[in-house]
């Protein structure tokens, strides 16, 4: 009897420990994955910028990159793009800023999304005051949020004062399209602006009647 009893306890103290074990795995490999994959970022962290990658995207330490929520400035190949990533590299680089992330916070690339402060100073609304990028929103509740609402204004200074990007010349269009709900402005011509229903689109006789109200310029035709 006290054999057996033995037995059953050393099996019970192999099961434990086993168990243990498992769990303890397990706790260090999803500690290691929220530290690579960032999980574990809170609001309002702090980070020391490392790199720029261009106007609107940062490398923070870890390699994590932050793109910078609701803006959107020159590619590689338009104009203004060298500009846009000097101006924040000046503002951001090796400088510590706090992020303020958003409810989406990570895009389809798996790139952090957040609001960047140095200082006091809203890095968003100054790149967008320079005239270096334009405003990105998704739906009419962006237009709610305080941060977004800030952008819209830097944006609309900007166009006022004709610096950056609403500096350049271009060639009008007799009228410029985005959908009904959408917030993409588009040439007459472009292929995305051919898949509106007649019913589902809005007309604008100029670019800048548009992104007033906080439209974009849609990355293909390049209104």
């Amino acid at each position: 009897m006290a054999r057996r009893f033995n037995r059953l306890m050393s099996r019970r103290g192999k099961i434990i420990k086993g168990t243990v074990l498992v769990l303890l795995t397990a706790t260090i490999v999803c500690y290691r994955l929220a530290d690579d994959i960032g999980l574990d970022f809170k609001p309002d962290d702090r980070w020391r910028i490392v790199n720029v990658i261009d106007g609107d995207t940062v490398e923070l330490p870890g390699g994590e990159h932050l793109r910078l929520a609701n803006i959107d400035t020159p590619e590689v190949d338009a104009p203004l793009y060298e500009e846009a990533k000097q101006f924040l590299t000046e503002l951001a680089l090796g400088k510590t800023a706090r992020v303020e992330y958003i409810k989406q916070r990570r895009d389809k690339y798996g790139r952090l999304l957040g609001y960047l402060y140095i200082d006091s100073i809203f890095a968003g609304e100054a790149i967008l005051e320079k005239g270096l990028g334009y405003l990105m929103i998704f739906s009419n509740n962006d237009l709610n949020r305080r941060p977004v609402q800030k952008l819209l204004a830097a944006q609309r200074r900007a166009m006022k004062a004709k610096t950056g990007l609403f500096a350049l010349e271009r060639t009008p269009e007799d009228y410029y399209t985005a959908g009904r709900g959408r917030f993409r402005l588009h040439r007459p011509g472009c292929e995305s602006a051919g898949r509106f229903r007649p019913d589902r689109h809005r007309l604008f006789d100029t670019r800048e009647e548009a992104l007033y109200e906080g439209l974009s310029p849609c990355r293909k035709c390049r209104p």
